[in-house]
């Protein structure tokens, strides 16, 4: 179930047995104080047993299965729970969970979950499962839309495609960061319009996001600009592994779309395949065209080269400016 709907289901109705599955920490961190004041439960009444420090499973079992003593209820969280994935199986867990107690309530997390499993079925069947997945590109502005709604803010359509594209090229999304960004946009925002403006003021600048410059700069073929933002971006030297993971994953991508384009797969399809916001799918499509697949893959090698004589001290923002000047050449 995806996190708005689960956070449906906690308004109608609390189980006994919760799963909390996914990447996504955000969701499953709102999920579960959801849940804890829908119990009325205070954090620090509930018994959290963290897996990650190999906690026997009877000793886990024996307190899911507990008694409450000081409080009404006995609320258990098991944190990184490797029962819903993996080789492990256990009847005894199994039975507990099909027989809690009225007074007992058990919240799960864990970063899989193979829903083949009899475990899983198990909590589907008597409880209710989240799975908080990351965000994708081509769902930015679905969740805007809601964010928006949420904070009563309007944003102008300039803002949207800025904010689109720069938050599009991330290869994870990370929820906590858009809320928070856009919270403290809407702030600094007297009105209920959020403007390109303002979110140019506002919206704080990822090492990510400064080097998507330096791909619209090697795609116009300004040779001068991309090495200006090079230079800029290698002031830091945390930056040249950021710098290399992005260049690598746009000529990854302009391979693909190579491929995919040949194969007649454009629009929505090519930005999905790509896993990319349409905006920056459209763009690709204009300029796959002026990268030859040869010089692609050589600049793929050059930067795996790169990446490795960086981390043994031969290599600094020279090895990156060739590279740079080659694709802007091509």
């Amino acid at each position: 179930m995806n996190f708005k709907d689960f956070m449906k289901t906690l308004d109608i109705k609390i189980k006994h047995v919760y799963l909390l599955s996914g990447e996504e920490t955000f969701y499953i961190d709102k999920a579960r104080e959801k849940i804890l004041e829908k119990l009325q439960i205070e954090k620090s009444e509930v018994t959290t047993l963290d897996c990650n420090e190999k906690i026997p499973l009877p000793e886990i079992i024996s307190t899911i299965d507990s008694a409450p003593f000081f409080n009404p209820k006995n609320v258990v969280l098991v944190k990184n729970a490797p029962f819903f994935s993996g080789e492990n199986k256990s009847e005894r867990l199994e039975k507990t969970l099909e027989n809690m107690l009225d007074t007992n309530y058990v919240i799960f997390t864990a970063k899989t979950a193979d829903k083949r499993r009899k475990l899983y079925k198990i909590v589907d069947k008597v409880g209710e499962i989240l799975e908080a997945a990351p965000l994708k590109p081509w769902e930015i502005d679905k969740w805007l839309d809601e964010k928006l709604k949420s904070i009563k803010k309007n944003m102008t359509l300039d803002a949207r495609k800025f904010f689109s594209e720069r938050i599009g090229i991330l290869q994870e999304i990370s929820i906590r960061y858009l809320e928070n960004e856009i919270d403290k946009i809407a702030l600094n925002v007297s009105g209920r319009e959020i403007t390109l403006t303002d979110l140019q003021r506002n919206l704080l600048e990822m090492p990510e996001v400064s080097t998507f410059a330096i791909v619209d700069a090697i795609n116009a073929k300004k040779i001068k600009s991309a090495v200006e933002i090079l230079r800029t971006q290698m002031r830091n030297q945390n930056n040249f592994v950021v710098i290399i993971t992005v260049l690598s994953r746009h000529v990854r991508q302009l391979l693909l779309a190579k491929f995919y384009l040949k194969n007649n797969i454009k629009g929505k399809d090519l930005a999905q395949k790509l896993e990319m916001h349409p905006f920056i799918a459209q763009k690709f499509e204009k300029v796959v065209p002026t990268y030859p697949a040869k010089l692609l893959e050589e600049i793929f090698i050059e930067l795996a080269d790169a990446d490795f004589n960086f981390k043994i001290g031969r290599a600094g923002v020279e090895t990156l400016e060739r590279i740079v000047i080659k694709l802007c050449r091509r």
